[in-house]
Order: structure tokens, then sequence, then C-alpha cells
């Protein structure tokens, strides 16, 4: 049997979403908010780490450094995917969820306090990146978490709406943390930021993660977790059954999302590196501008949630990562353009850059959605988290010094050609997950006999939910 996900409608038997649905959607939302700020702060406080945390000399192989160290993050998030993944499927989504917010938020507070190079010599650099592993560790088992919870509670309908609510607070997290970043530029001044006003962005993340934690403590365990607890049912091997069990589905996964986040990498990572650095635009401006865009394109999250469900992921997909790579490289000259002064220059390239920020991410719900319908409640939290994060660190974690590397090997703009390849390799995928239609109702052991007794029908990779 194929592994392929239809992309068809079928009828839904379980009871439309609720007011508990609405809850697991925000505490979701929360946690990636707090994943997403902690992780955005590095990227746009780089100007400001470089110096602090590596000798001084070449500006451009300080900034590199930096970037490589954000890279760092992204290594720890497939172990800690498996580690969270295993905690999830084995005591339940919320309580892996509750530690993961608190690590994340820990890992952040921390990283605010550490000694710079010029106090502790090479001891500093060492402690950043044990942070940052730190950090990639526990974020590795937020989103496929999130998504998981969102998807057993969801009780089939609006799939791809309360799906969208996870990406969502990603995006505000994106849009917040710049927002910080200037507002203390405004406050302090650069000469005070670089000397110790940028540890507050990140010690702000310890007033968020107790917000987030007491809200999570206060939803319950999905439905579906529940009963295969009281069934005695639970996995008791996650990690060995997921990787045995469903390895292809996992790298098919893997694949997917590791287009949508090169797309955002450049996008979101990668451009406040081009605007300051190869530009040399102002960092306020920069930061403003930013915050904006990233917060007006938020909207993009929503609209995606509602192409998936309206017109299923296939097409959500195409729209949104077509989009997407027809503006890349306007984009980069609409921001080339900014450095020339003055207001119209810079509502153009923002207006640019609010619609590359939507386009791609309406793409995301799709992927999202495709992520939790693959696997069994059985390995669900560890499959979903594991390929998820495999993608996360090919995507996210190399992009941005890839980007950084053709910008100042091939031209200022040849990062546009990473969004162009990601998005043809994405739109494919998904193609191919989609392709097969299903005329007719197929009872879960006929269609994926490794899917096991308890996937239920309306969660099996073969169905088509969106």
């Amino acid at each position: 049997m194929s592994d392929t996900i239809p992309d068809s409608q079928e009828p839904h038997t379980l009871q439309t979403a609720g007011p508990r649905s609405g809850r697991v959607g925000v505490a979701s939302l929360l946690g990636t908010f707090v994943e997403f700020y902690d992780f955005t702060c590095y990227g746009f406080l780089v100007v400001y780490l470089a110096p602090a945390f590596f000798p001084a000399g070449d500006d451009t192989a300080g900034v590199l450094a930096s970037l490589g160290v954000y890279g760092v993050g992204y290594l720890a998030r497939p172990l800690g995917a498996l580690y969270f993944g295993r905690l999830g499927d084995r005591r339940g989504r919320r309580y892996a969820l509750l530690v993961t917010v608190v690590g994340m938020g820990s890992a952040t507070t921390l990283m605010g306090l550490l000694p710079t190079y010029d106090q502790v010599g090479v001891v500093a650099p060492l402690l950043l990146v044990l942070v940052r592993l730190t950090q990639g560790f526990c974020a590795g088992g937020e989103i496929g978490g999130a998504a998981t919870l969102v998807s057993e509670s969801d009780g089939g309908r609006r799939r791809g709406g309360l799906q969208a609510l996870i990406p969502l607070g990603s995006g505000l997290g994106v849009a917040v943390a710049p927002a910080v970043v200037a507002l203390l530029v405004t406050v302090l001044g650069t000469g005070r930021m670089a000397d110790w006003g940028w540890r507050l962005p990140l010690l702000l993340a310890a007033v968020m993660t107790v917000a987030v934690a007491v809200f999570r403590t206060r939803i319950e365990d999905s439905p579906e977790f529940r009963s295969l607890a009281r069934a005695g049912a639970v996995e008791r091997s996650p990690v060995r059954a997921a990787l045995l069990g469903h390895w292809r589905m996992i790298g098919v996964s893997a694949l997917l999302n590791f287009t949508v986040t090169m797309v955002l990498g450049v996008f979101v990572n990668y451009l406040s590196v081009y605007l300051l650095s190869v530009l040399g635009l102002p960092a306020l401006k920069v930061y403003w501008l930013s915050a904006a865009c990233l917060f007006l394109g938020a909207a993009g999250f929503p609209l995606g949630g509602w192409l998936t469900d309206r017109f299923g992921r296939r097409s959500a997909m195409l729209f949104g990562f077509g989009g997407a790579a027809c503006l890349a490289f306007p984009l980069l000259y609409a921001m080339k353009a900014v450095a020339s002064g003055g207001v119209w220059p810079l509502v153009g390239a923002g207006a640019v850059y609010v619609l590359a920020l939507a386009f791609s991410y309406a793409a995301t719900p799709a992927m999202y959605v495709t992520l939790t319908q693959a696997f069994p409640i059985e390995v669900r939290y560890t499959s979903a988290a594991f390929a998820y994060n495999v993608g996360a660190v090919a995507g996210g974690g190399v992009t941005p010094y890839l980007a950084a590397w053709l910008s100042d090997s091939a031209g200022p703009r040849a990062a546009a050609w990473l969004v162009v390849a990601a998005a043809l390799v994405g739109t494919t995928v998904m193609t191919i997950l989609t392709s097969a239609r299903r005329t007719e109702r197929v009872a879960p052991s006929a269609v994926r006999p490794d899917l096991g007794r308890h996937s239920g029908p309306n969660h099996t990779p073969d169905e088509a939910h969106n």
C-alpha cells in the first residue's frame, strides 16, 4: 500500500470542535510564541552578540560565527524531539508540552545572564553554544507535540484553521522579537544596547514562560491519548516503533518541512542580516520594518488554514509557495531601494515583504495537517516531532548561514534562489503525498496494517483530512 496521503474531502464522524479545542489551540499558540520569540531574538541580536562573545577583528567573520551558533541551536532539536516525543507518547501530550516550554524559557533567560568574552575569555562562546544546544533540545518537543495535541482535540473539523494557530504563534513571536529589540534600541541607544541592553529581550522570556506554563496546567490532555491510556495500550517503546515502523513517512514529512523552513529561513532570519550587514541600514530601521512586516504578514497563517480546509492541502501549498517564489527576487531588489532613503521606497519594500511573508506563511498549515495525520496515535508525538525537527535542522538551521555565504560569493540577491528551489521541491512533495485519491472509506487496518488498532478512523495517513 502506498504511503501517499490523499487530498480529497471525506465525511467526518467525530464531533465538531468546541471550546475545549479552542483552549488547546491557544495553549499551543502561546507555546510556539515563546519558542520563536526566543529563537528570533538571537537572530536580531546577532550584531550585538558577535562582538560580545567572539574576539574583535573581522566583522563578517563575527557575524558568520554568530549565525553558526544560531544553527547549533537546531542540531539538538531532533534529539529533543525523540526525548519529548517518548515522554508525550508515554506520559501524555500535556505533560511533555509543559516541560518543553519551561525548558525553552529557562535556557533563553540563562542566555541573558551569560558572561561575555571580555569577562571570561573563550568560556563565553562555549557557554553560549551550550545554552543554545539546551534551548534547541527543549524546542525539539514543542511544535510536533503542539500539533499532535491540537490534532487530537479538533473534533475532526476545522483542522486547517486550528492547526494555523500553531504557526500563528510562531509568526507573532518573530514579529514581537524585533519590536522589543527596536524599542530597547530607541530607549537605550546603540551604546548601552551593545554594552548590556541586549540582555533584556532574553530576560523577558522568563515572564512569558511563567505565563504560558500556568495556562498549560489548566488544559486537559487529548481525548485520544486518555482513551489510549485507559485501555492500557500506550506504546512502551515509541521511539523504536516510530523509527522502525514509520521511517519512510518520517523522511517524506521531514523533506516537506525542510522546504517550509528554508523559505522562512530566508524571509525571516537571513533578511535582517542582509539589511544590516550587506545593505548597511541602520539597525533601528531594520527592527521596526521587520516587526511591522512580520506582524502584518502573519495574516497569511489563518488564510492558509482556511485554504487548507476549503480547497485541500495541495492547493494551499501551491498558492503559498508559488507566491513566495515569485516574490523572492523582487523582495531583495525592493529592500535595496530602502537604502536610498525616503518614505515611499520604505513603504513599497514593506508591502512586498508583507506579501512575501503572507504567501510563505499560507503554506504552513497544510504542512502541519499533513504532519499530524501521517502517524498513528501510539507514536504520533514522537514521529511528528522527529520529522518536523529533522526538516528544521536542514531548512532552518543551515539556511541563514548558507544564504549569507551565497550572498558573499555569488551576489547579494543570490539567496532568493534558495526560496525558489525550496518552493519547487515543497510543491512537488505535497503533490506526490496527495496524488492518490480515495473513492471509498477503508478501515485503518486495511489501509496500513502497521497503524495499530488505536489509530482511529479519522487519523489514518491514507484518509484526506484537511
